[in-house]
């Protein structure tokens, strides 16, 4: 039983870590970012804030985009971000339903939810697009947020800590009291072992 409480600890300790650590990275990777979004081996993190893609991608989920290289084409069926032209700021990730080109080249891209019902009344330009999906991580972006507020922090990364404290000092406690009920035991063998000398 106590290998085995030993063994989750360490499991749940482990992963904890990593996640804290992984949020940090991309809390770290978006303020050293140009513009401003996580970056981390030259792929972008971006989390999903609406079910317009579902189910292919859900509501919390974090996508991993890569950006195009030169001269790349976007295909049909293809899921990208990009920024919408009413606001610079805002990043949509939609499918790509149809291309429209000129002289033979494409000029914009006509995209749609998988969820919606109609597509985008807006078109896409090339150089509106961030990058083209290349997988996601479930849910991740409600932890990420999460550890990113004050109390995230408390509960995600204080309060671990000090359980982990707490496990240390109960461990150090442990083998104080252990060592002291073997000297205790020794001391009493050598006084039953003197006094039985007494009587001979």
């Amino acid at each position: 039983m106590k290998l085995v409480l030993k063994i989750t600890n360490i499991v749940l300790t482990s992963a904890l870590i990593l996640i804290i650590a992984f949020a940090a990275v991309i809390g770290f990777s978006a303020w050293l970012s140009e513009d401003k979004i996580p970056t981390i081996n030259g792929y972008k993190l971006l989390t999903v804030l609406s079910g317009s893609m579902e189910p292919a991608i859900q509501t919390g989920d974090v996508i991993i985009e890569r950006p195009l290289a030169a001269g790349e084409k976007v295909k049909e069926g293809d899921i990208i971000t990009f920024f919408t032209k009413e606001k610079t700021d805002m990043l949509i990730t939609h499918r790509v339903v149809g291309t429209i080109n000129v002289n033979g080249k494409p000029a914009a891209y006509v995209t749609k939810g998988d969820a919606n019902q109609s597509k985008d009344l807006s078109t896409v330009a090339p150089d509106q697009i961030v990058g083209i999906y290349k997988g996601r991580i479930p849910y991740f972006g409600y932890v990420s947020n999460f550890l990113h507020k004050p109390v995230g922090i408390i509960v995600g990364v204080i309060l671990p800590g000090l359980i982990l404290i707490g496990f240390e000092f109960r461990k150090i406690w442990q083998t104080l009291s252990a060592a002291e009920d073997k000297k205790a035991a020794k001391d009493a063998g050598l006084k039953q072992g003197g006094g039985e000398q007494a009587k001979v």
